[in-house]
């Protein structure tokens, strides 16, 4: 089992990997990687001062493309342009990258390690003000291992099964009305639906893709039919959700229709998209479940949906595995908007990926 010294102690090791030049621009630096995570980590290391020179990604599409106004290469290219330092930006890929960059003589570190890094204290915080019993503690020194290590073994060995649902309070109450946003085609409906055995008040199922919006609309003619429901009780919106209403362009960060994210790329593969408030489109009506895997919109759904969390104090099962700060910056604001919610971290994939923040009240 992790331990928290353990964490120190790794988190020590990457601060020390990071030469002081590269915070300061003083050394030149690259990322590898130019899916979800590098287009979040570029502008964020920019602010900071960081020289970032170009970027590498095995994707030949990319090629084509300006990062930032930087050139995506190919990782063939990295000898030549050959930056001071290199940050890992490909999640799922840190041991054979990291192996690339030591047979190249490039010093090297995860993107996700140097940021659980930076910010421990608030990783800390969350695992000791926050959550409030010792498995979900136990899965949080063990994602945090795996992000400072790279090694998603980690992840695997606090796999649980049953995504949104595990958990006692989630699971088997009666009346619920349920907010399924980032609804995809519909699996985590029939979870909810089979969860409940058939028996709820309602479901607002959200999803911005048009073909992942035709494919929700099937699957909940069939469970409609399936559980003999009133076709009311499923209503489905064809938008995302964020901090208020308007629209923004959407793309696959991978290419595989699970991961359309809002982006500002306008690219001929983005997709208008339309994004609505919670708050706006309840209008005051009740929720008392609120799921959320919204690639990394997680933060703008909860800002959107701030009044419906403070007066209808409903259940949450929010993905925090989108972006490295999600952890500790998803937990601080519901606590903010909530102070009275209990908070369970479960994870549910054998990588870094599926780690669902529980929240309900007390």
């Amino acid at each position: 089992m992790t331990t928290m010294t353990a964490l120190r102690s790794a988190a020590a090791r990457v601060v020390q990997s990071v030469p002081d030049g590269v915070m300061t621009g003083a050394l030149s630096v690259g990322l590898y990687g130019y899916g979800f995570l590098g287009r979040w980590a570029l502008p964020q290391l920019q602010q900071q001062g960081v020289r970032v020179i170009s970027c590498y990604d095995l994707n030949p599409a990319l090629h084509e493309h300006r990062a930032g106004g930087l050139p995506v290469r190919a990782p063939t290219e990295l000898p030549a342009a050959r930056p001071d330092f290199v940050f890992i930006t490909a999640r799922h890929a840190v041991q054979p990258v990291s192996d690339l960059l030591s047979s190249l003589h490039v010093p090297h570190a995860s993107y996700d390690a140097w940021y659980v890094a930076r910010h421990f204290a608030d990783f800390e915080r969350v695992h000791d003000e926050h959550l409030t019993d010792e498995r979900s503690r136990e899965v949080l020194r063990a994602v945090l291992m795996a992000m400072l290590t790279g090694d998603a073994s980690h992840c695997a060995a606090v796999y649980e099964p049953d995504q949104y649902f595990r958990l006692a309070p989630f699971r088997d109450v009666q009346s619920e009305i349920f907010v399924d946003a980032g609804a995809f085609d519909g699996d985590s409906t029939e979870s909810f639906i089979d969860t409940h055995h058939g028996s709820f008040s309602h479901i607002y199922a959200f999803e911005p893709g048009p073909d992942q919006f035709a494919a929700l609309r099937r699957r909940a003619r069939r469970l409609t039919e399936r559980w003999a429901l009133d076709p009311c009780s499923i209503t489905l919106i064809n938008a995302g959700l964020g901090e208020r209403d308007g629209s923004a362009a959407a793309a696959s960060a991978n290419g595989l229709p699970t991961s359309l994210a809002l982006t500002s790329d306008s690219s001929a593969d983005a997709i208008k998209v339309d994004v609505v408030s919670l708050d706006r489109y309840l209008n005051g009506r009740s929720v008392t479940f609120i799921k959320a895997d919204v690639e990394g919109m997680e933060m703008a759904l909860l800002n959107g949906a701030r009044s419906t969390i403070q007066k209808h104090k409903p259940k949450l099962g929010i993905c925090v595995y989108h972006f490295p700060s999600d952890i500790p910056q998803i937990a601080n604001y519901i606590a903010t908007l909530a102070p009275d919610y209990q908070f369970a971290l479960r994870h549910h994939a054998p990588n870094l990926m599926e780690t669902v923040l529980y929240c309900w009240p007390a």
